[in-house]
């Protein structure tokens, strides 16, 4: 089943009696991209989240926060680190000592110093959090999910309809190129003709060099491969792998078959389908681009 990479998701669950709020994005990116905000809590956890979420999601730019709802209740304390304040305290007694200086000693001098006075360290229980927030991370990818696969849905559909249009015009190819074909060697066998009117061709040797010359603008081998690479395109379009890229690299080599294609023919009504046949495939690049 094909997937968008674009979608969003939020899960919701209770941290010692506090709602935490998880929502996850996802747009358009050629790998994994996983871009975290959490509440300083819960950092330790960055690489079990990544680890999770990156398991669910195999491409995209995904946007996870994390909101833990304080209800007015967070609070924070602080720690004074004694040791390195007296050791300013000292230096700058020391420099007083060595400029003669008279000046006092304030607690303002010394607290500008960093690190005198810092937020108190959290010890949260690290698996015991992660153990209540994963609930909540199933849910937001489980509703991304669901969004990205509604939109799969969508593009799939468009891609078929697109596809059907260009195997149309392959059909109608290979419909008109045996007359196309059958027209030029008749028009190249009278131009020799009337080029040589008046001598003596060896006659199957003409046959031999029109034929040749036919040949290079046969294009039996791209109609079949552009018919098998359609053909494994719809096949990816049910695969329950992550396609994107293969079905880029589809898009690419239909694009060089129609593209030969129209220049080997040299026919106008087969240059006008070839162009549309083009339309089409630059519209179903455009979809691929936003697919897993």
């Amino acid at each position: 089943m094909i997937k968008s990479m674009t979608g969003y998701g939020r899960g919701e669950t209770l941290l010692d009696g506090r709602k935490v709020i998880i929502e996850i994005r996802s747009t358009n990116h050629r790998f994994c991209d996983i871009s975290l905000k959490l509440p300083r809590r819960f950092s330790p956890l960055e690489a079990e989240v990544k680890k999770y979420v990156s398991s669910r999601a195999a491409r995209g730019k995904i946007d996870v926060t994390v909101q833990f709802d304080s209800n007015g209740e967070d609070t924070c304390n602080f720690t004074i680190n004694l040791p390195l304040a007296r050791t300013v305290h000292t230096m700058l007694e020391s420099l007083k000592q060595e400029f003669g200086l008279a000046e006092e000693i304030s607690l303002a001098t010394i607290l500008s110093f960093k690190d005198i006075i810092a937020p108190e360290k959290e010890t949260p229980e690290t698996q015991q959090d992660w153990g209540t927030l994963r609930s909540a991370f199933e849910q937001a990818l489980d509703g991304l999910q669901q969004m990205q696969e509604a939109e799969g849905g969508e593009i799939t559909n468009d891609m078929r309809a697109r596809l059907d249009t260009i195997r149309q015009g392959i059909c109608a190819i290979e419909t008109q190129f045996p007359r196309t074909l059958a027209a030029r060697q008749q028009a190249l066998r009278e131009r020799i003709s009337k080029w040589c009117e008046g001598v003596e061709l060896d006659e199957a040797r003409m046959a031999q060099e029109i034929a040749y010359i036919a040949d290079k603008s046969d294009i039996t081998e791209e109609l079949i491969r552009a018919q098998s690479h359609l053909k494994q395109f719809e096949q990816w379009l049910e695969s329950s792998e992550p396609g994107g890229r293969k079905l880029d690299f589809l898009i690419q080599e239909l694009n060089r078959e129609v593209n030969t294609i129209g220049s080997k023919a040299s026919d106008s009504q087969i240059s006008h389908t070839v162009v549309l046949m083009k339309n089409e495939l630059e519209k179903i690049r455009e979809q691929v681009q936003n697919i897993l």
